[in-house]
């Protein structure tokens, strides 16, 4: 079974459940996760000499090298471009706390979503879906079909809303090579196509086809 976004009211649950707990990396992982749309093994490769200027502030943007998103390295690499998104204030801000919550002031080499099993790692995939899981448990929302790819999923819905539901510009925001691929990104509720439908009853009627002789 597919992975689900998260609503609007989940998220903020979790980020603020998280930033109570004082457990800034992972709130940020969800952050980043929502507000950049980069899939969870691209996410994960950021270092802070991606993030910061070297003036230390946050960037405006994070270009990750071809080689490291899907298929850069494979039979079709040459197709695959380097990716830069720019980020929004959130996504800036929640990578100024989290480097402020730090109690050392870190390598531009070091990742910025650094394991806590030693060494200058990135968290694992599998660790990023073991704690994004549990923050959801402890936060009672439903894990059913909830993946690192529920963030990807997120933020690909919350581009379809902010441009009026344009599939074409949400296809080329989030890099798909194709609107079916996005479109199966975007999933309605139950109470949304309950309410397409009531909603047919308060809209202009159709014209008579009837043809007068």
């Amino acid at each position: 079974m597919s992975a689900r976004p998260f609503t609007f009211a989940e998220l903020a649950l979790l980020e603020s459940h998280l930033l109570a707990e004082r457990r800034y990396r992972d709130a940020l992982l969800i952050r980043a996760g929502t507000q950049v749309g980069y899939r969870i093994t691209e996410l994960l490769t950021w270092s802070i000499g991606q993030v910061l200027t070297l003036a230390g502030e946050v960037a405006r943007e994070v270009t990750v090298a071809r080689a490291l998103l899907k298929g850069g390295s494979g039979k079709k690499k040459r197709s695959i471009r380097s990716r830069r998104v720019v980020l929004n204030e959130k996504a800036r801000a929640a990578i100024r706390d989290y480097i402020a919550s730090l109690d050392y002031v870190p390598a531009p080499d070091e990742f910025l979503f650094k394991s806590r099993e030693g060494g200058n790692r990135p968290l694992h995939r599998s660790q990023a879906h073991r704690i994004l899981v549990q923050a959801c448990e402890e936060c009672g929302i439903d894990t059913a079909r909830v993946s690192t790819h529920s963030l990807r999923k997120t933020f690909v819905r919350a581009v379809y809303d902010a441009s009026g539901h344009d599939v074409i510009k949400t296809m080329k925001v989030v890099q798909h090579s194709s609107p079916v691929i996005t479109a199966r990104y975007l999933e309605n509720t139950e109470s949304e196509l309950d309410d397409l439908v009531l909603g047919l009853a308060g809209a202009p009627a159709a014209p008579s086809l009837a043809v007068a002789f």
